[in-house]
């Protein structure tokens, strides 16, 4: 196994993970999850969602195994109260999956806690779930999209990954946190008004291929750096 070198302060790698694989691959993958892993994907209805939950976690494990030099089947979660997981005996090094149809992001760190998400770009009109739940500004830039209902779709999308990254960085629930305000610049450290998120929070969007829109947050007000990297298949 070659170890990987941990990002720098204030760095974030970010893993781009196809969640597509061949049968060989697929069982290398799932003979390191543990028997809870492996319990949660086994429970999925689909054949396609067993799959990618199998991809995504092995995935996460061989790499964040590289981190660490040692075994991915060897790492030990431990989960909070909403189920942000966190590495037993190494929690210095951070991370947060989060994946969406055939493709997963991975984003660790070291010492900094770290949010990460993507989600489809429905075209589906998604004005009145913003008028029902964002802020009122955000929801009339939702709605003040000039290029119609994919543009207020892209909008609510990008609103939408960066409320998810942020209440995943705190280890927090999303249904209690819409009124986060994130529409700001990326360049600005954010604070939750209502003061259930303690701290300040930086946010930042990412690049995802066409028809995805993709967040990142970090705890703390200094600027950091997203470093993306391909998840290439190996398994050590």
């Amino acid at each position: 196994m070659i170890r990987a070198t941990r990002p720098p302060r204030d760095t974030v790698h970010v893993w781009r993970i196809p969640l597509t694989a061949p049968p060989p691959l697929l069982a290398r993958l799932s003979a390191v999850l543990d028997a809870e892993e492996r319990r949660r994907g086994a429970a999925a209805a689909f054949v396609e969602t067993r799959r990618r939950h199998t991809v995504s976690h092995g995935a996460m494990r061989h790499i964040l195994g590289r981190y660490l030099d040692r075994p991915p089947e060897d790492l030990i979660f431990r989960h909070g109260d909403w189920g942000k997981p966190e590495l037993a005996g190494h929690e210095e090094l951070r991370f947060s999956l989060s994946h969406c149809d055939d493709l997963a992001l991975l984003a660790v760190t070291a010492g900094r806690s770290v949010g990460v998400d993507v989600e489809r770009v429905y075209g589906d009109d998604r004005t009145r779930l913003a008028d029902r739940h964002f802020p009122l500004d955000e929801a009339a830039w939702v709605r003040a999209g000039g290029g119609g209902r994919a543009e207020a779709a892209a909008r609510f999308a990008r609103l939408w990954t960066r409320k998810e990254a942020w209440v995943k960085a705190a280890g927090g629930r999303l249904l209690q946190n819409f009124h986060l305000p994130v529409s700001g610049p990326d360049t600005e450290a954010l604070k939750d008004p209502a003061g259930r998120l303690p701290g300040s929070w930086r946010l930042s969007a990412l690049p995802a291929p066409d028809g995805y829109a993709a967040a990142l947050a970090l705890a703390g007000a200094r600027p950091f750096t997203a470093e993306l990297k391909s998840w290439p298949g190996w398994t050590g």
